[in-house]
C-alpha cells in the first residue's frame, strides 16, 4: 500500500519526522512497528527496505516515521522525496512493545532515536486523557534531542510523569539505580540501538531485574556511535 509524504520536519541535530497519508486507514496500536520500501538507485548493501517504529499517535491516523538522516542510500532517497512522492508500506503494524497495565512502578530508558516508540506510546496517553505515570531515562550523545518541548508539556500536565535525561553518559544498572533506586521492582521498557539494547539488558537481567519485568525493543543498522 501507498503511504503519501504529507510533510517533513528536522526534529533536533539530523533527526527528521516524515508524515505520511495512508491510502486507505492503518490501525495500530502505539508502540509498534512498521516494514517499508522505498526504490532507488544504487541501493547499498542494506537494500531498499526498512524497519521503522510509527512515532505518530494512533488517533492522529497519519503514518510519521522519526530516523536520524545518515549517509545510507535509503535515507538519502527518504531525505529527497519530495512532499506528494511515496513509499511502499509493505508490513503492517505489529509488535508487542506497548504499554502493559501493571502494579509495579514505571520505566522507560531509550537510547538516542529508541524515544520514538515511547513517544507515540505518551503522546496517545495524554490524548486519551490516562495517566502518565512513567519515569523516562532519556540517553543522548549531545542536547541535540527530539520531543523534548512535548514532553515538558505533559511534564506539566501530569505530575505523575517524570523525565531523566542523560547526556553523554553511558547507561549502566548503577547509573539507572542511582536515578531510580527501585528499579528491580519496576516494569522497565528498553528501547535503542541493538547493541545498547543488547548489552544493557543483559547487564540489568545480572544485576536483578527479572526478565518477565523486561521488555526490548532493537533499532538495527544504529550503534553507540549515531544512535
Amino acid at each position: 500500500m501507498e503511504l503519501k509524504l504529507i510533510n517533513k520536519e528536522n526534529l533536533a541535530g539530523n533527526v527528521w519526522a516524515f508524515r505520511f497519508q495512508p491510502k486507505r486507514p492503518v490501525n495500530w496500536t502505539a508502540g509498534q512497528y512498521i516494514k517499508v520500501e522505498l526504490p532507488h538507485d544504487n541501493p547499498d548493501d542494506e537494500g531498499i527496505s526498512r524497519y521503522f517504529t510509527v512515532s505518530s499517535a494512533p488517533y492522529e491516523g497519519v503514518i510519521q516515521i522519526t530516523t536520524r538522516v545518515t549517509d545510507s542510500t535509503f535515507k538519502k532517497a527518504l531525505a529527497a522525496l519530495p512532499e506528494g512522492g511515496g513509499l511502499q508500506l509493505i508490513k503492517e503494524p505489529s509488535g508487542d512493545f506497548v504499554w502493559e497495565d501493571s502494579d509495579k512502578p514505571m520505566v522507560f530508558i531509550a537510547g538516542g532515536i529508541g524515544i520514538t516508540p515511547f513517544y507515540s506510546i505518551l503522546k496517545q496517553r495524554h490524548h486519551d486523557k490516562q495517566p502518565l505515570k512513567v519515569l523516562l531515562i532519556y540517553g543522548s550523545r549531545d542536547d541535540e534531542v527530539p520531543f523534548k518541548e512535548e514532553f515538558a508539556q505533559w511534564q506539566a500536565a501530569d505530575s505523575g510523569f517524570k523525565i531523566s535525561y542523560q547526556v553523554g553518559i553511558r547507561l549502566a544498572p548503577d547509573v539507572l539505580k542511582g536515578i531510580t533506586p527501585e528499579l528491580n521492582e519496576s516494569l522497565v521498557y528498553l528501547s535503542g540501538p541493538e547493541p545498547m539494547v543488547e548489552d544493557l539488558g543483559d547487564q540489568l537481567k545480572a544485576a536483578g531485574l527479572s526478565e518477565a519485568q523486561l521488555k526490548q525493543d532493537f533499532f538495527p543498522n544504529y550503534t553507540e556511535a549515531n544512535y
